[in-house]
């Protein structure tokens, strides 16, 4: 689960809070229910009570009634029903027989409801009075005691709970259904606002767009203006990279021109040198001016370039080249894969590469893609010289040359790292079976293209 979610926390937050509101509910209930079922028991036994004070006869030892009891439970051994009186001058009892001669422990100048538990582990629940009745020889004092079993009651109250806990249950699974509906629709404004950050990502807008709720506007504010700023940083950032660089032209072309007045001077050493430090520093520049115009992205961005398309392309170019219409390039391509990187930024890394292949192979170039899973392979090999195990883990070093015996910064490399490591691809070195350099370069798939070939 992810505890990070806004929408589940309040989720479980509804769900915590709606457990023990129905728990607490039922609990309430029951204990409701039971009050009002002991309140019915009273009242029947007030009821008995009273019929049995009007049929004692008064004087009678034991105490008799004049009447028996219409329910015909008190004559029921262990009926439900019972009554026990008792007269306190003389001590004598009477009881029904519902009571199977066993006697009702009443506690000493007691009166009201109390419960107890009969000797075979019945709960019973009791009412006693004390009675003062005239009688032919005066007024007579009385304990009466009237009662029930108290099991019907509890069987009652255990399933009027489970009962209760049923429709609670249900009632709980509609409150939360409905607390669902309500964070989906009370949390659909940031659904729109990850889709308006997505659709910027995507550079279809440039700004949050969009009618969200006035609690909101303040951070969408925040955001665009967030937006804003990086936008002109960043325009800035490239158009002083650019500056610099075109900038710096003009002083390089200038040393070149000192470096050939050196040279008709006889001064070849100094020549030479001028001229070495000026093509390094004009090749640092192209450098950086290249770097400017690649594109950040994240993982919500989405590109789609012909694979094979950029590798043609290229060929055809570098073919024209002094260097490259000597040698024999071979492609076997395999289905024209759809990566997710710019266009431009396609062919810079392929361009980069292959001009490094046609720089140090002897006859020929071979250049062979295929897929691995979701991500295009594209390995370009030479005939060249090709390199240890050892120098492969330093290749691609910023500024970084193997071999001083060509001209070059060794950049080349290092802006295809960039490029590569802006839109999530990776690169690896080691010998070809031409027995030259041989590099991996592993570029994702773009969507589409990963749903038609998977």
């Amino acid at each position: 689960m992810n505890i990070r979610s806004l929408r589940l926390r309040l989720m479980a937050l509804a769900l915590v809070w709606v457990v023990i509101s129905l728990v607490a509910a039922a609990l309430v209930l029951q204990y409701l229910f039971t009050i009002n079922m002991e309140r019915g028991a009273r009242e029947n036994m007030e009821a008995a009570m009273t019929r049995l004070a009007a049929s004692i006869v008064v004087g009678a030892e034991p105490p008799a009634l004049a009447e028996p009891m219409p329910d015909p439970r008190y004559a029921t051994p262990l009926g439900g029903r019972y009554w026990q009186i008792e007269a306190l001058e003389s001590g004598a009892i009477s009881r029904s027989r519902s009571m199977w001669d066993e006697d009702i422990a009443v506690p000493a100048d007691f009166e009201g409801v109390f419960h107890q538990t009969a000797p075979d582990n019945r709960q019973l629940i009791l009412l006693t009075r004390q009675l003062r009745i005239d009688g032919p020889a005066g007024p007579q004092a009385y304990r009466v005691t009237v009662g029930e079993d108290y099991d019907p009651i509890h069987r009652a109250t255990q399933a009027f709970l489970v009962d209760a806990s049923q429709l609670l249950a249900l009632l709980g699974v509609v409150i939360l259904a409905a607390a669902y509906l309500l964070l989906r629709l009370g949390l659909g404004p940031v659904s729109r606002i990850r889709q308006a950050i997505e659709a910027v990502r995507h550079g279809e807008t440039s700004r949050l767009e969009g009618t969200f709720p006035s609690e909101l506007d303040s951070m969408v504010d925040e955001i665009n203006g967030l937006l804003e700023v990086r936008e002109v940083m960043s325009d800035r950032a490239r158009a002083r990279a650019a500056d610099l660089a075109h900038g710096l032209k003009t002083p390089l072309a200038a040393l070149h021109g000192i470096a050939d007045r050196l040279r008709q001077t006889g001064n070849a050493h100094d020549a030479d040198l001028l001229q070495d430090l000026s093509f390094e520093m004009s090749e640092r520049v192209d450098y950086q001016l290249r770097l400017s115009v690649l594109r950040p992205r994240t993982g919500s961005d989405n590109a789609s370039s012909s694979l094979n398309t950029t590798v043609l392309r290229t060929v055809a170019v570098l073919k024209k080249t002094s260097r490259g219409e000597d040698l024999h390039w071979i492609a076997q391509l395999g289905a024209d894969y759809a990566v997710d990187i710019h266009r431009q930024d396609l062919m810079e890394l392929v361009g980069v590469l292959m001009e490094n292949a046609s720089k140090w192979a002897a006859s020929r170039v071979v250049v062979t893609s295929r897929r691995e899973g979701p991500r295009a392979v594209l390995e370009i090999c030479d005939d060249g010289p090709g390199i240890s195990d050892d120098q492969s883990s330093r290749l691609g070093e910023r500024g970084h040359r193997l071999d001083e015996s060509l001209p070059g910064t060794g950049l080349g490399l290092s802006i295809a790292q960039e490029i590569l490591a802006l839109n999530g691809g990776s690169i690896a070195f080691g010998r070809a079976d031409l027995g030259g350099l041989m590099v991996s370069v592993g570029l994702p798939l773009s969507r589409l293209d990963r749903r038609e070939v998977g």
